[in-house]
């Protein structure tokens, strides 16, 4: 199942996931992608000359140009984001500005234009620091004030709430996805999984943090470009929140390593650093509603995905 006929406003639109997500949809739908570009997944595809494929350069911080931007578009993907907790660490102010004063501009945007339908995105962060089989309906957890990190956290979670009061309020039906640690071909700005792949690829050590016994589920991208393409066609998920994320894929952080080493048949070594800051110890979802509601369900294993995620580095030019 995928959207039709539609007209798709996509924050952070250059990004990894909204990269993968575009080409799924662009034969079907006109897509408007809205970014500063920082980031650009794109230069590594063959999308930027496509026929329904637009490109508007902006920040969701500068009101006029989504509005502009955003036009007469059916629904909107709202990515845009300040991401990576060195950077949150280093930019609070950024990261809250963005991130949750962002999320009210295209919300207001889509109230002044009628658009009646936006998909918003959130962290599995909003969990804390220790969630197993995470599930949407319970409790969310943030972390001290003193401790910046949680920054990142409180601003997806008021941004979800921001999202919900719109469709309240203003009949905007929203649908919130909370990813769990997604990997794969063409991400970029940091993630583990990514970095271990491009110093395995150099015969570079590997920088594990503290013990490594960190414990993750990891989603391949196309997984979760499934769910998303759910998502976008499916009215079922309107005023819904889902965790798209792979259980099954549920290694520590040295035994990702490990695995990253051994399928490169790198020669490189690991080392331990010390994190300075609050460290996640173990973060597994429950996705039994997304299979219920949805219909989805990850089918990526976890060595199938980083298998392909090296091919890939391999063979970028």
């Amino acid at each position: 199942m995928e959207p039709k006929n539609k007209k798709i406003f996509i924050t952070g639109g250059a990004g990894f996931i909204a990269s993968h997500l575009i080409e799924r949809i662009i034969d079907d739908n006109e897509v408007v992608v809205f970014d500063n570009m920082h980031r650009n997944a794109l230069a590594y595809t063959n999308l930027v000359n496509h026929k329904n494929l637009k490109i508007v350069k902006g920040d969701v911080l500068d009101v006029k140009s989504i509005e502009d931007g955003i036009g007469n578009s059916d629904i909107v993907v709202h990515m845009a984001a300040i991401v990576g907790v060195s950077t949150v660490i280093e930019k609070p102010n950024t990261t809250l500005k963005v991130n949750l004063i962002g999320t009210y501009n295209v919300l207001e945007a889509c109230r002044k234009k009628g658009i009646g339908r936006i998909i918003t995105f959130s962290t599995s962060e909003v969990y804390g620091p220790q969630i197993y089989q995470a599930d949407e309906d319970g409790m969310t957890t943030l972390g001290p004030l003193s401790k910046p990190r949680w920054v990142y956290a409180m601003s997806k979670l008021a941004s979800e709430f921001l999202a919900y009061s719109y469709q309240k309020e203003f009949g905007i039906k929203f649908t919130s996805v909370r990813p769990f640690n997604v990997y794969g071909p063409r991400q970029i700005g940091g993630g583990a999984i990514h970095n271990f792949i491009i110093n395995a690829l150099k015969n570079e050590p590997l920088i594990v943090h503290n013990h490594g016994s960190q414990i993750r589920s990891w989603c391949y991208i196309d997984d979760m470009t499934d769910a998303l393409e759910l998502v976008l066609a499916n009215k079922k998920a309107e005023g819904e929140v889902f965790n798209i994320g792979n259980p099954q894929a549920t290694t520590t952080t040295l035994q990702t390593a490990e695995t990253v080493i051994r399928l490169a048949s790198s020669k490189s070594r690991m080392e331990f650093q010390e994190l300075k800051y609050p460290e996640v110890e173990i973060r597994v979802p429950s996705v039994e509603k997304a299979k219920r509601v949805l219909g989805w369900q990850p089918k990526i294993g976890f060595e199938e995905g980083i298998k392909r995620t090296l091919e890939w580095y391999r063979n970028k030019k």
